[in-house]
């Protein structure tokens, strides 16, 4: 069972963020980290949600959560994001949650130590992911992931946001894809994985006590 506690302290950011720095520069995204004294921070954090994955009070794992704030490039992702479909796709889609009154959260930063990777728990954080962030307002999300992952996150009912496809990121050597999620969706697909994570049944799926 995967359960993502919050990182607020100076102390656990600054572990925290270190470790980003350790996975992605040892990853093929190393190219998305600069930093010299060995921490993994950019804007973004400053008004990012930030959560780890502990196993024997060591991180394990990670993510963070940003919302979409209605500037002109309000998410991370709008830092490489390239001009045509995809960039327009993605706000488009921002622009049609705000007209429905929806919150709309990019998930980035996803990494996992070397020991722990392993299709069980990346989706399972994954799907963690999805669990922690409704009781705050969000049911709605986006994050681009390499082609060759995007059909693991479609089992799970994750949606490939149209026009948004195949893209060419700098630096990576893998055409990328924008995934999307809704809540309720993934509830009625994933009911009974997520039972046997803990999670209680109803509207609001909560973590058993």
């Amino acid at each position: 069972m995967i359960t993502l506690t919050p990182i607020t302290t100076p102390e656990k950011l600054e572990e925290y963020y270190r470790f980003r720095y350790q996975i992605y520069s040892e990853s093929r995204l190393k190219g998305f980290v600069d930093d010299a004294d060995g921490m993994d921070k950019d804007a973004y954090d400053e008004r990012a949600w930030h959560f780890g994955w502990y196993v024997d009070g060591q991180l394990a794992g990670c993510i963070r959560f940003i919302e979409a704030d209605g500037s002109e490039a309000p998410l991370p992702m709008f830092t490489y994001l390239p001009e045509g479909p995809a960039r327009t796709a993605v706000q488009d889609y921002l622009a049609g949650r705000k007209a429905k009154g929806q919150r709309t959260i990019e998930a980035s930063r996803f990494c996992l130590a070397p020991e722990h990777r392993g299709l069980r728990n990346a989706r399972d954080l994954v799907l963690a992911m999805v669990m922690t962030m409704q009781p705050l307002g969000f049911e709605h999300g986006l994050f681009d992931c390499n082609n060759t992952h995007a059909k693991i996150y479609r089992i799970l009912g994750f949606d490939v946001l149209p026009n948004a496809v195949d893209f060419e990121v700098s630096g990576l050597s893998v055409p990328s894809t924008t995934m999307t999620y809704d809540y309720a969706k993934l509830i009625a697909r994933n009911e009974e994985l997520l039972k046997r994570m803990g999670f209680t049944q109803g509207r609001g799926m909560s973590r058993a006590a």
